[in-house]
């Protein structure tokens, strides 16, 4: 069994708040322009 390692998935969410960072981010990773992002709980 494969356990996430915790410190990694805090970077994450915190980068993923930010939501310059997160458009920058999820533009990098999906290879397209990404307009705007909608943050839900």
């Amino acid at each position: 069994m494969i356990v996430a390692n915790a410190i990694y998935d805090v970077v994450f969410k915190y980068l993923l708040e930010d939501r310059s960072i997160a458009k920058l981010l999820l533009s990098g990773l999906l290879q397209t322009e990404v307009l705007d992002v909608e943050l839900k709980p």
